[in-house]
């Protein structure tokens, strides 16, 4: 599991917070993400503006509207909770807030503008700096996945739950490539030699946050990227936990959010088969 069961500060800060209150919070976020969603997707392959943040990494005009959509509505309904964006002008957590929300307006840009089915939003909220709240919505099949620190996790307010499978070569992964392939390029393929040899089949479409969650219904059995940003997987970490995943470094050990090392979601029953295929060279 993600949160350590003894990681006593966590346990004795959330007995403050009621699963009640949690629930609340929850269904309003659902409002405005469904809202978000939902106007993002007249624009789904038509964006009006298309701008590059790198070699590879874009944003568009709709990524911008989604997220100030999103803000002004969280900023309204919990006036005293920070704010953590993908697309703000300066990409800094509000370490001195306790409660920060985590958002990415468009997980998956790129297959956004060019029309590739795969994209969601995604917001999570963090209680200093751990994601305690997590809903993840894919417009184009109307979708929504959710959870919190003290619920089940959903899919369209059904129970999911990781997978089952016990053998790697049974196993279904779906991974990322981050868009710099200037950065250990070479250990990145190696790792994907690695995998693909080991496994059943392996899927790459291009959301991060979307394939956490794959992992968290039981569809994919684990789920490896590195380099991610907090926005990409704040929402889907807590999501997968709560389905019963195990999420780790690549190494086995605790995934800080911000630190962009490999993430990697399994089922727990083949975590450490993946981890040991990741680092075998």
């Amino acid at each position: 599991m993600y949160i350590p069961k003894n990681e006593k500060l966590l346990e004795k800060e959330m007995k403050k917070i009621s699963k009640t209150d949690l629930d609340k919070i929850m269904k309003k976020v659902e409002i405005i993400i469904k809202k978000t969603g939902n106007y993002s997707l007249k624009f789904f392959s038509r964006p009006r503006t298309i701008t590059s943040k790198g070699p590879r990494d874009i944003v568009t005009d709709v990524d911008i509207k989604c997220q100030k959509m999103i803000k002004d509505y969280l900023d309204k309904h919990f006036k005293d909770y920070g704010f953590c964006g993908e697309e703000s002008k300066e990409e800094k957590y509000e370490s001195n807030k306790d409660f920060v929300w985590i958002v990415d307006p468009i997980d998956g840009t790129t297959n956004f503008a060019h029309g590739f089915p795969a994209y969601c939003v995604s917001i999570a909220l963090a209680y200093k700096s751990i994601p305690i709240l997590g809903v993840i919505y894919n417009p184009i099949n109307k979708c929504i996945y959710k959870a919190h620190i003290k619920s089940k996790a959903y899919k369209n307010n059904k129970v999911i739950k990781v997978s089952k499978i016990k053998k790697l070569e049974q196993s279904l992964i779906v991974f990322g490539f981050y868009y710099n392939f200037d950065t250990d390029t070479e250990r990145r393929i190696r790792e994907f030699e690695n995998i693909i040899l080991s496994v059943q089949s392996v899927r790459r479409d291009g959301s991060a946050a979307l394939n956490i969650c794959y992992v968290a219904e039981g569809v994919c059995d684990a789920f490896y990227e590195t380099s991610l940003h907090a926005w990409d997987v704040a929402a889907g970490i807590i999501i997968a936990n709560q389905a019963g995943a195990n999420i780790t470094k690549k190494d086995g050990a605790y995934y800080d959010v911000f630190s962009r090392d490999t993430l990697v979601v399994s089922n727990a029953i083949i975590h450490k088969a993946v981890c040991q295929k990741l680092n075998s060279f």
